[in-house]
């Protein structure tokens, strides 16, 4: 697993990573973080340095945009974004008050936040991403029952070679143990639906593949 394989080098990243705290440069936004402390309050985001055009759009974002990458409170984003904090509120009841950390890094699919998906090479077959991947398993003819017995593996192998690929992804991922990771998103299987929860399975994964 990945936390495993990276040995004494984890360790020192973990020391250096209790020493930081919140940033406070007098120019920087309220709640806005280089890297995750050990203990927070709220929900966080990680926008890297991608994201400042996306933020430059947003009134309540811009402020962060030159100090990206870092970790931005949810609920800012969610607001800049016309989302009400009903689901953030439900994910948090959800995981027993716990806030927890999230990165589009950490999606297959990035419809509006910017992430390039590295190729994959799986059993010595190549696929443009991990999402390439996981459809490309779907049984043929499709069998939505085969299917459902089957995808939860599929999107571990997906995971995996992802985290492999991507050495960036790997210590972003590293970055965020011990917190809770959950997607929150209308997918009530592979995320947390904001309004009627969900399994946020790929969360799980990740975490799965972080120990």
């Amino acid at each position: 697993k990945v936390r495993a394989a990276m040995g004494n080098t984890t360790m020192r990243k973990k020391s250096q990573k209790d020493k930081e705290s919140p940033a406070n440069n007098k120019d920087t936004p309220a709640g806005f973080m280089k890297s995750i402390p050990r203990q927070f309050q709220d929900p966080y985001l990680y926008l890297s340095a991608a994201q400042s055009t996306i933020c430059l759009r947003y009134k309540s974002l811009a402020p962060f945009a030159q100090h990206l990458p870092g970790w931005v409170p949810q609920r800012e984003v969610a607001k800049a974004l016309g989302y009400s904090e009903h689901g953030i509120r439900n994910a948090m009841k959800h995981l027993g008050g716990q806030p927890y950390v999230w990165a589009t890094e950490f999606e297959n699919v990035h419809a509006f936040w910017h992430f390039d998906e590295p190729i994959l090479k799986i059993d010595g077959i190549k696929y443009k991403d991990s999402e390439a991947f996981y459809h490309a398993q779907k049984p043929k003819p499709f069998d939505a029952k085969v299917w459902d017995t089957q995808r939860l593996n599929v999107m571990r192998t997906a995971v995996r070679a992802k985290i492999q690929a991507s050495p960036d992804m790997k210590d972003l991922l590293m970055s965020t143990y011990p917190h809770p990771l959950l997607s929150l998103k209308p997918d009530s299987f592979w995320g947390f639906d904001p309004t009627y929860g969900g399994e946020n399975m790929l969360a799980k994964l990740l975490e799965e593949a972080r120990e």
